[in-house]
This record gives structure tokens, C-alpha cells and sequence, in this order.
């Protein structure tokens, strides 16, 4: 681990950090990735048991998300990817440092092309507002969309205009918005509790627009 690397997106501007992992393993409890704007950090802490805790700043949905990894999982010659819980996107990678960045540059073109498939210009047009943010966290809500969504996706029942979706899942202000990260098209899921959200599970067939 003395050489890995440890990278994130800056919920705030967007920009890629990298961090020096190896040295909290040796004498340090904790470590602190700071963005050079100021406005986010990834933190990594080590527990009693020798595994780590990381809470990683998300540029999608802006709170950061905790991660609870064993130091076997970190290994020079495989990254490990850490998504967001809610749209499935990853959002932090460690091992070494030319592996970290490639995933840098795919996860940052991803995210131009999420932005662009809202018609945005910048981050905060695909993040909740303040307004939302005690909705944006619900778990119970996403797991049901998103089991309905692959599953219709698997049984060749979710349909888009490009012809082969691949859809991913955001929270929006109104609930849970499925996107075809290729064409852009949509559709909204109005919920916002997790009744609300099973109420769809009736769907046969889903076709983005």
C-alpha cells in the first residue's frame, strides 16, 4: 500500500484530487484529502480492526457517502471502486497512480455527458438543491425504483429512443430520475417515500422519452 493512490471529484467545483494513501497504515489514524478549492474532503480513518472508513465527498447528490473497507482489498494491482449508493456512479478509486487517474478521465467524461443529457453547464444543474436534501437521502426509496428498473432492464422491457439504453438512476427534486446515459431521454418516478415508490412496481414496461 506505500504507493497507492487515493482520488475523488470535489462535490463543489468538480475538480479530481489525489491523495497519498500508504502513510495511515504506518503511523497516522487518520488522513484528510482536501480539495484545492476548500469546499470538500475525503477522509480516511483506521479502526480497531485494522480495516479503514472512508467518508468520500459525492459530486452527485453532494453529501459524502462511508465506505468500510479491509486493508486486503487494496492491492497494487487492483483498483478499487467505490460508487455512489444512489446513482451507481463511482465516485473514488484506489491503487496506483496511473490507474487512479485513467478512472479520473472516464468518470470524468461520464460526468460531462450526465450534465449535458439534463442540458446543464455545470455541476450543481445535475445536484439536488438545499431545498431537497432531506429527500435526497432515501434509501428505500432507490432500492425500489432500482430494482424495478433492472429488472426491466434485464427482461428487455425498458426501452429509449437511441435504441440501446443504459440507464442510470439520480435523485431530482420531483424523486428519481432514470436516464439513458447514452441519448439523454428520461423518465421521473414521483416518489419521495417508499410506498410511494412501490406503487410502481406494477409497471410491465418502461419506456424513456
Amino acid at each position: 500500500m506505500a504507493g497507492e493512490r487515493i482520488a475523488f471529484r470535489c462535490s463543489a467545483c468538480g475538480g479530481a484530487t489525489l491523495g497519498l494513501l500508504g502513510g495511515i497504515t504506518r503511523s497516522a489514524d487518520m488522513l484528510r484529502v482536501r480539495c484545492t478549492c476548500g469546499e470538500s474532503a475525503l477522509d480516511v480513518k483506521k479502526k480497531g480492526n485494522g480495516g479503514l472508513h472512508l467518508s468520500v465527498p459525492c459530486v452527485y447528490c453532494r453529501d459524502n457517502h462511508g465506505f468500510s473497507l479491509s486493508l486486503d482489498a487494496e492491492r497494487e494491482d487492483n483498483t478499487v471502486r467505490l460508487p455512489c449508493p444512489f446513482s451507481n456512479m463511482d465516485i473514488a478509486f484506489i491503487g496506483n497512480e496511473e490507474s487512479v487517474t485513467k478512472e479520473l478521465e472516464r468518470t470524468g467524461e461520464e460526468l460531462m455527458r450526465v450534465i449535458r443529457s439534463f442540458e446543464g453547464e455545470e455541476l450543481s444543474d445535475i445536484q439536488p438543491s438545499d431545498a431537497d436534501e432531506g429527500d435526497v437521502c432515501d434509501p428505500a426509496v432507490y432500492d425500489t425504483v432500482n430494482f424495478l428498473v433492472r429488472d426491466l432492464e434485464a427482461e428487455g422491457r425498458l426501452t429509449c429512443p437511441c435504441g440501446e439504453p443504459k440507464p442510470e438512476l439520480r435523485f431530482s427534486d420531483e424523486g428519481i430520475q432514470v436516464f439513458c446515459t447514452s441519448c439523454g431521454a428520461s423518465y421521473t418516478f414521483y416518489a419521495k417515500s417508499g410506498a410511494m415508490a412501490e406503487s410502481y412496481l406494477s409497471l410491465d414496461s418502461l419506456e424513456l422519452s
